[in-house]
């Protein structure tokens, strides 16, 4: 009888994938699939890497900044501080379980077994992962400052506080209020109740608000009929010019309500004095 010919084993897929199976398991794994996956999973492992945070810096820097706020440069200024106070947050919790996960793994490097090596190999690519999202918030908290400096440099705006980010807040929901009033209009030809509410709140009557936004949107469909195309900085600046129209309204409704049109007390406020420069001459 001739020697009969055994199928040497290994192990199915090692490095650089972060998991393998034991020489037992060989039979039941695709080979030509696992050797694909080797030859190919560190490329998209260097792509994933592009891509570890939630949003990109167009989608944070264009959106998020101005979802709800519109172009209000405070408004933008306030949500950059408070995205960028989220990421501190999450970068703390971060360290914690950075620091529990390298002590897990050390422990688990001294162990000799191979559910200990299993849960090894599992640990490192988590660990790789936290890094890897941990990266993310610090490049998110970079963009954020860099889009603080712009809207600073921008608008022009040197020191601001909370005493300055309350003075522009009556202005801003004039704005808002016209905003809401043309997407109204756009969506179902009616103004909502709640958008009529908030108008009123800030002294702009309701249907003088729905005859300047009706206005606009006639002449511009009459542009459009005319092959001009206006850019949406067409509509912002329509709503900026209505904002410093009818901002004023807000301060005869407070008068109404408190008998005054600054009822802010500045005593209250987190305020910053600017940093007078040193004279080295």
């Amino acid at each position: 009888m001739g020697k009969t010919k055994t199928k040497k084993k290994t192990n199915v897929v090692t490095k650089p994938i972060t998991f393998s199976l034991p020489i037992e398991a060989s039979e039941n794994i695709n080979q030509v699939a696992a050797a694909r996956v080797a030859e190919k999973l560190p490329e998209i492992d260097q792509a994933t890497r592009a891509f570890d945070r939630n949003n990109s810096a167009t989608t944070l820097s264009m959106m998020t900044l101005t979802m709800l706020n519109g172009h209000s440069p405070m408004r933008m200024l306030r949500q950059i501080t408070a995205e960028v106070e989220k990421r501190k947050m999450a970068l703390a919790e971060a360290q914690v379980s950075h620091a529990e996960k390298r002590v897990e793994l050390l422990e688990l490097e001294e162990a000799d077994d191979i559910v200990s090596e299993a849960k090894l190999k599992a640990g490192r690519h988590g660990l790789t992962m936290m890094e890897h999202k941990i990266n993310g918030s610090i490049k998110d908290i970079a963009v954020l400052i860099d889009s603080y400096e712009n809207i600073k440099e921008k608008w022009d705006i040197d020191v601001w506080d909370e005493e300055l980010f309350e003075r522009e807040e009556k202005r801003h929901h004039v704005r808002r209020g016209f905003e809401l009033m043309y997407r109204n209009l756009m969506d179902g030809g009616r103004v909502s109740t709640s958008t009529i509410e908030y108008m009123q709140q800030y002294g702009v009557h309701p249907q003088v608000a729905m005859t300047e936004v009706s206005g606009y949107i006639q002449v511009t469909a009459q542009k459009i009929k005319n092959h001009i195309l206006p850019h949406s900085n067409d509509l912002e600046e329509f709503m900026d010019q209505m904002a410093d129209k009818y901002y004023k309204n807000a301060d005869k409704t407070a008068e109404r309500i408190f008998g005054k049109s600054d009822f802010l007390n500045p005593e209250y406020m987190l305020r910053v004095e600017k940093s007078e420069e040193k004279d080295d001459t």
